[in-house]
């Protein structure tokens, strides 16, 4: 029996409707829904923002930071290199490779303390770490603490016999420490470990300018030169390798060459100053210390040499204000030139009750140390103001200062 299909009506069944009911879900699910908004309000908003602005810049990595830095040092940069490594450091404290690298770029920039400290936490990470013992030792030997430098240099060796750079700071340390011989010998080790070791040889050119060897070692810093065309401290070197053999021209030439990499440069600037100096050309050599001063205020070293030329020039309102500087930014090593120079200054510009207590308290200075020179140049200021007992400036000649 056939079943016959009314085909004016839907195949299924429609449902009934029930306008109630359906009105009291949509209500309640509209009420689920902005429950669920409220709750996770922070999140929606979120992420409205950020389709509504552009997407953030990406933060550099840790290793695109000391990549970066190793460049920029390659370069000639160490400043902005520094900030890089420093900032990769403080991302990952207990990346060996991050801590060692700074800790190089600080020894180059003087802050010594700060490689030491580095080079601890190194060892703390991994006792037998050569990079630990490396930056150790070259921060001592820097420091001036070569005896103290050498035995860490040597454990160092006893975990890695081939790492060039215990050697560097090796060689340094002996001929701070007058064993000539063994700097030699270190520095000749690690050559023969890697013959192109800027650090090395750099190193071993000090060691043969410390038995005389001269022109071998302005060959090796020509070496060292070429291979690292802008690694500044072997220009500085050089340069001063040279002025000490009366080649003046040849080191003037060096720190311009410096400038013409680094414009800003100050240190090239204050030994662009000493050079013009030592061959009489006082004016060329004011006009680089006011420049190295202005690059970098806190050069105690640059405020005693300005401070030096002003008082040459008799101006010494001026050289007053330098050796202020001097003794403001040092960490001892001129106390007692820019304190004695800045007693004489205030005579010079009236102060006489000023002038006499900086010269007494640089008197027991002086004799203390058993600096002669110095006792003299003292004792003349002090014999001046006691035969100029009103203080004016025009009543008396300038004190002669030698050395």
């Amino acid at each position: 029996m056939k079943i016959r299909r009314d085909y004016t009506q839907p195949f299924f069944r429609q449902p009934k409707r029930h306008p109630v009911r359906n009105m009291f879900i949509a209500a309640l699910l509209g009420l689920l829904l902005g429950l669920a908004i409220l709750w996770q309000w922070d999140a929606v908003g979120a992420a409205i923002v950020s389709l509504s602005s552009s997407p953030p810049s990406p933060t550099p990595l840790p290793s695109e930071r000391a990549t970066r830095a190793t460049e920029l040092f390659l370069a000639g940069d160490l400043l902005d290199a520094e900030k890089l490594l420093a900032q990769a450091v403080a991302e990952r404290p207990r990346n060996s490779a991050y801590l060692y690298e700074h800790g190089r770029l600080l020894i180059e920039l003087g802050r010594y303390r700060e490689a030491e400290a580095h080079g601890r936490s190194i060892t703390e990470l991994d006792a037998r770490d050569p990079r630990g013992f490396a930056l150790k030792a070259a921060a001592l030997t820097w420091q001036g603490q070569p005896a103290v430098a050498i035995p860490i240099a040597l454990s160092g060796l006893e975990t890695n016999p081939r790492f060039t750079a215990l050697y560097a700071t090796l060689a340094r340390a002996y001929v701070d420490s007058e064993r000539w011989a063994d700097g030699l010998e270190a520095g000749e080790r690690g050559l023969s470990i890697e013959a192109d070791d800027v650090d090395v040889i750099r190193a071993y050119a000090y060691a043969l300018q410390s038995v005389g060897s001269y022109d071998e070692a302005v060959n090796y810093l020509q070496r060292a030169i070429e291979l690292r065309p802008t690694y500044m401290p072997v220009h500085f070197e050089l340069a001063g390798l040279y002025l000490a053999r009366d080649e003046d021209q040849s080191a003037i030439d060096i720190y311009n060459r410096i400038l013409s990499l680094d414009p800003r440069n100050a240190r090239a600037m204050l030994r662009l100053c000493l050079a013009y100096r030592k061959v009489g050309e006082f004016s060329r050599a004011l006009g680089f210390c006011e420049d190295s001063v202005a690059n970098d205020p806190a050069d105690a070293e640059a405020q005693f040499q300005l401070g030096h030329l002003y008082y040459r020039e008799r101006l010494f309102e001026k050289s007053r204000d330098a050796f202020e500087q001097c003794l403001r930014y040092d960490d001892g090593f001129y106390e007692l030139s820019c304190r004695y120079r800045l007693g004489l200054s205030h005579y010079y510009t009236g102060e006489c009750a000023r002038g006499w207590a900086l010269l007494r308290d640089s008197l027991g200075l002086a004799q203390a140390a058993g600096d002669s020179l110095t006792t003299g140049n003292i004792l003349k200021g002090l014999e001046a103001i006691e035969s100029d007992p009103q203080c004016i400036e025009d009543a008396a000649a300038p004190v002669s200062i030698e050395g």
